[in-house]
């Protein structure tokens, strides 16, 4: 690991823009560097090591007040250990003139100090307790943001939420392991007068906290794999697609919680595409989309293959329909509908398909006599989503699943989620076998304590990756290498 004691400097701010830079200096012997670079105002002083920081106030001095006079700067100092590398740090801000930024750097590093590498100042700040590693690479993703949604969810990353609540849960993971050790090593050692608890009673508190768990971490890697959704700046689009006239617009409002499209019992009510916003709400937090209700799609065989009017004209049937193919082109899920009165399912958007869909029967308060109970099955499992918009049957089990697939949408990831979405999913499957383990356990099945430690063990080593609370040397350079200097 390299020297986190260096004293190094570094601009932190761009070379173009702005009317004030700043430049980040670090390391032990800082208070040595700030007297032969700064004059602070009558009154004033740079801070002794464990006060409190301070705002400072100050000029230029020795030989860069020789080539540039006294020009005003102002410090933040923190003296140390409480600053945010856990060690001496000062930012000086000073007018943005690049010839002006570069020597105090030269000058700094003419003093003693040495030009920082990339992430070193947010790799200290990680090994000093002060930043998780999800905040740390967030710093890299603010840095990087290109459009206003990837800068909020980078910031909101910075806040250390999804940090807090994985460390919650490696905790959790670590307390189980104790008490299941505890009961390994002591099994054999009752005292004459003590009773063993059952063993029945230990494996169900075992098994409801791994449960817990195992709804924690889900929850978790929802909002991680939300948090790069739609990160070309869009919302990804989910398009409700089917033949005219089986209640996909009465679906869209209740979906979206309001009469935002206009319903009629005609076929062709809907001649153009609306759309609005959904969002999560809970463990979906943080999870959007785009809702597109759009105008009916006629089978080929139905409708001959020919929009087209007379003369060629395409009539507005004919352009609704091509609208809606096309914005289904765009879609990143379908949600596919057919009507509980079909006897088998048309399929309008067969060659729409985008891989992400989701099969819907509408309208299911119509069936007659259970024969819609029968069209919800295939192949032994759940086909279709059975819905009615009209008594708001399977609308909230609908609108999860929507969040859930695009929450799952690939390729808008970035190279930390993704190391974020391995690190969880190893955890919750080595969490999800210690607790078919356990569950044996609790039934009078099977007694192997251990093996149910080794699986939260393993849980535990995947979480730390996570977080950054295990993880090797070159594995920590590689990430802050990322960052930029100053950073």
């Amino acid at each position: 690991m390299r020297n986190v004691h260096d004293l190094i400097v570094a601009p932190a701010t761009p070379g173009s823009g702005g009317a004030r830079a700043i430049v980040r200096m670090a390391g032990d012997a800082l208070d040595r560097l700030l007297a032969g670079l700064f004059a602070p105002r009558a009154g004033q002083r740079f801070g002794s090591f464990s006060e409190r920081p301070r705002l400072v106030t100050a000029q230029l001095t020795g030989t860069l007040a020789h080539e540039w006079g006294g020009v005003d700067v102002e410090i933040l100092h923190w003296p140390g250990p409480g600053g945010p590398t856990g060690g001496p740090l000062a930012e000086v801000q000073l007018p943005a003139s690049v010839p002006l930024v570069e020597a105090v750097v030269a000058e700094a590093c003419r003093q003693g100090a040495r030009l920082a590498r990339g992430g070193e100042f947010s790799l200290r700040s990680f090994l000093a307790g002060r930043l998780d590693l999800l905040q740390a690479e967030a710093v890299l993703a603010v840095v990087d943001a290109r459009t206003p949604a990837e800068l909020s969810a980078a910031l909101d990353r910075m806040a250390g939420g999804v940090g807090r609540q994985l460390q919650a849960a490696r905790e959790t993971l670590l307390d189980l392991v104790a008490d299941i050790e505890a009961v390994i090593d002591f099994s054999d050692e009752h005292a004459p007068d003590s009773q063993p608890i059952a063993a029945g009673v230990f494996w169900k508190g075992i098994d409801e906290r791994l449960v817990a768990l195992s709804e924690a971490l889900a929850a978790v890697g929802l909002r991680l794999a939300a948090r790069d959704s739609g990160g070309d700046g869009r919302l990804p689009r989910v398009v409700i697609v089917g033949r005219p006239n089986i209640g996909k617009s009465s679906l869209f409002n209740a979906l979206v919680g309001r009469e935002a499209a206009l319903v009629a019992d005609e076929a062709g009510t809907t001649r153009d595409w609306i759309a609005a916003r959904l969002e999560g709400e809970g463990e979906d937090e943080g999870v959007a989309c785009l809702l597109v209700d759009v105008a009916g799609i006629e089978a080929e065989e139905e409708t001959g293959g020919d929009s087209s009017g007379q003369d060629g004209i395409v009539g507005i049937a004919g352009a609704a329909t091509a609208a809606a193919r096309a914005e289904a082109l765009q879609a990143d899920v379908l949600i596919v509908c057919r009507d509980v009165g079909d006897a088998l399912p048309p399929e309008p958007a067969a060659d729409l398909s985008t891989g992400h869909r989701i099969d819907v029967v509408t309208r299911y308060d119509r069936r007659a006599g259970g024969e819609g109970d029968a069209a919800q099955q295939g192949g032994g499992q759940a086909a279709f989503r059975l819905t009615s918009s009209r008594d708001h049957i399977g609308i909230e089990s609908l609108r999860q699943a929507i969040l859930r697939e695009v929450a799952a949408l690939p390729g808008q990831a970035t190279a930390a989620t993704l190391r974020m979405r391995v690190g969880l999913d190893a955890a919750r499957e080595a969490v999800a076998a210690a607790l078919e383990i356990a569950a044996a356990a609790r039934a009078g099945r099977v007694h192997d304590e251990a093996v149910v430690a080794s699986f939260l063990g393993r849980a535990i080593a995947a979480l730390g990756e996570v977080t950054g609370a295990e993880l090797g040397n070159d594995l920590l350079d590689r990430i802050f290498a990322r960052h930029c200097i100053g950073k």
